[in-house]
Formats: structure tokens, C-alpha cells, sequence
């Protein structure tokens, strides 16, 4: 007897001194070691275990372009790849999506830049006349919003005398509305984007509402433009149609513009034209682009496929430029025939 109390007083001894360790986690194998019965026995110690720290999630929305001719088998092609991509470490999950509008049924915009003076205007009015385009000139929107005397019209009349440009929000917003509240489908949009923050906003705001078709570009030595702007000063009235303003605005697309260009040249969409010759004859260029744009349009060339990629910033080794990991995968695959762009999100909060 004594020695069985002995035994028993041991064993409680022990069962104590487990139970007393900190964080300790014991199931049947530990209890049953003891001796014990300990069918579903699970205890935990008091002691509360720290929960990791949240995750930073991004979200990649990544748009890709694709000729009507390979759409069917990129289509196809598409999710195998969006699968092996998240296999990579950091990545979360990824979202195929597609249009709800059809690619045919969303307005065209054409993007028509060059330097202030390179005949943008004149061949805008005759692109209008002839092919029924409407015309939106970026700086016709912003001059009639400074004379409508508010205080946003004051700041806009301040830029637009210093040759600066105006706030991205102000200038996306008027030329939106202005397409919305047309509801045609084909645009001209004279003199934007002007520069990188003019083309992001773009894209931020109008989304896979509207397709930029293509980028028409006049081109034009500045002596040509000054003189050509001096002799409109005469009878315009606008207050930047004088030689130090012009100068600005020359170095202020020279700055600013050309990196837009460099931008939508990879994208396979600018065209230039020579600005310096008669009207006349910048025109034959100019109707030759539109009427194989419209050709390419009525085809519906292009199929548009778009991937939210789902990823964090905690895990390593991790792909930092998604679009640039998705276009080089693409180009490897299909070639200079896609065309792939991109923004970078962060989730800032979720609502339920």
C-alpha cells in the first residue's frame, strides 16, 4: 500500500510540474505517458500566444491587349499561366476579369499632341468635317472653365499664363465628363495627356471605360511653331500667344510630353506626321491614319483581358514589378503582339 501511494505521489508530482510549464500544449501521448486515461485531452497554459503581425496585401491590376487573332488560344493559355505565377512566393491569389461592355461598344479616343503651334488644331477640324470624330481640345475645356469666372477658373488662368500645367484632377475630369455627356464613340483629345502625371491620372480615372486608340503626333520645328503662334496672337486674344510664354510651353513639352510618347511608342499606338508642310498636305497623312484606324476598329482587332494579382510585400523572395514579371512571361510566350500595362494598388482598409 505504501509503496502504490508512493508511486501515485510521484506521478502527481510530475503531472504538477507539466502543467505548471509555461506555454506548454499536451495532448493524449503526453498525458498517457503518465499513466493516465486521456481520451480528446487537450489543455493549454494561460499564458496567450502572440498572433502574427498583418499582412501588407497589393493588388497588381495588369491589363493585356491581345490581336482578335490569338485572343481564342491566349484565352486559353491565360489561366494555366496565372496559376504557375502564383506558385511564387509572396503571391496570394489572383482574379481573371473581362469586360462588361464589349470592346466594340466602348468609345475610341485618340490622343492628338505635338507642340503648341504644330497644326493640331486645323487637322482636328478637318478630321471632324470629314470622318464626324468629336473634337475635345484639352486647353478649350480648361480656357472656358477660367472664363467662367470661378475660383477654379482663377488657378487655371494663373498656369495657363505661366506656360505651366495644369492639376492632373482638373484636366481628366472636364475631358471625362465632356465624353460622357456626348455619349458619341469617337474622340479626338487635343493636347493631352502632356505629361506622366496627365497620363496617369488618365488611366487611374477613365479605367477600361474608354480604349486610347491611338496617338496622332504633328511634328514641327519650334522656329516654325513661335512664328506661326506670334501671327495667331494678333487676333486670338489669348494671353499666353506671346514669345515668353510660347518659350515656356516649348520647354515645357520638350520636358514634359516626350516621355508620354516614349510611353504609348512601346504600347505600338503613335503615329507621327510631318506639321511643317501646307495644310493640304498634312492632311493626306492625317486622313491615311484615320481611315486605318476605323479599318482596324471595325475588325475589332483586339480582345482585352485584365488580372488582379493578390500579393504581400512579407514573404521573400518576392517579385516587386508584377507588370514588368507578367509582360517579359508574355513576351517570352506571344511576342511584341501583346501589349501589357499595369498599376500598382494597396488595400488601405476592407468594408464588409
Amino acid at each position: 500500500t505504501m509503496l502504490r501511494r508512493a508511486s501515485t505521489s510521484a506521478v502527481s508530482a510530475r503531472l504538477r510540474r507539466v502543467l505548471r510549464a509555461p506555454r506548454t500544449v499536451f495532448a493524449a501521448t503526453t498525458l498517457g505517458s503518465l499513466g493516465y486515461a486521456t481520451s480528446a485531452c487537450l489543455t493549454e497554459s494561460a499564458s496567450p500566444v502572440a498572433s502574427p503581425a498583418p499582412r501588407q496585401k497589393r493588388i497588381e491590376d495588369v491589363t493585356l491587349r491581345v490581336p482578335a487573332k490569338l485572343s481564342e488560344d491566349f484565352s486559353a493559355w491565360l489561366p494555366t499561366y496565372a496559376k504557375k505565377l502564383i506558385e511564387l512566393p509572396g503571391f496570394l491569389g489572383v482574379k481573371l476579369l473581362s469586360p462588361l461592355v464589349p470592346a466594340e461598344q466602348v468609345p475610341a479616343v485618340v490622343f492628338v499632341l505635338g507642340g503648341p503651334g504644330a497644326g493640331k488644331g486645323t487637322q482636328c477640324a478637318r478630321i471632324v468635317e470629314a470622318h464626324g470624330y468629336v473634337h475635345l481640345s484639352a486647353g478649350d475645356l480648361l480656357r472656358a472653365e477660367r472664363a467662367s469666372g470661378s475660383a477654379q477658373g482663377q488657378m487655371i488662368e494663373e498656369y495657363i499664363r505661366e506656360g505651366q500645367i495644369v492639376p492632373v484632377e482638373v484636366t481628366v475630369k472636364l475631358l471625362i465628363d465632356a465624353i460622357r455627356a456626348d455619349g458619341g464613340q469617337r474622340f479626338l483629345v487635343d493636347g493631352f495627356p502632356r505629361n506622366t502625371n496627365n497620363l496617369s491620372g488618365w488611366q487611374q480615372q477613365a479605367g477600361d471605360d474608354f480604349r486610347v486608340a491611338g496617338v496622332l503626333v504633328f511634328d514641327c520645328p519650334e522656329e516654325v511653331m513661335e512664328e506661326r503662334l506670334l501671327e495667331r496672337g494678333k487676333t486670338s486674344g489669348r494671353s499666353d500667344d506671346n514669345v515668353e510664354s510660347i518659350r515656356k510651353r516649348f520647354k515645357t513639352f520638350g520636358d514634359e510630353t516626350m516621355p508620354v510618347l516614349k510611353y504609348y511608342e512601346h504600347q505600338g499606338l503613335v503615329t507621327t506626321i510631318d506639321g511643317t508642310r501646307p495644310p493640304d498636305d498634312v492632311w493626306t497623312d492625317t486622313t491615311a491614319f484615320i481611315d486605318g484606324l476605323e479599318a482596324t476598329l471595325r475588325q475589332g482587332e483586339e480582345a482585352v483581358f485584365s488580372l488582379h494579382v493578390y500579393s504581400t510585400e512579407h514573404e521573400k523572395p518576392y517579385v516587386s514589378d508584377i507588370t514588368g514579371r507578367v509582360a517579359a512571361d508574355v513576351k517570352a510566350r506571344w511576342g511584341d503582339a501583346v501589349k501589357v500595362d499595369g498599376r500598382s494598388l494597396k488595400v488601405e482598409r476592407s468594408l464588409k
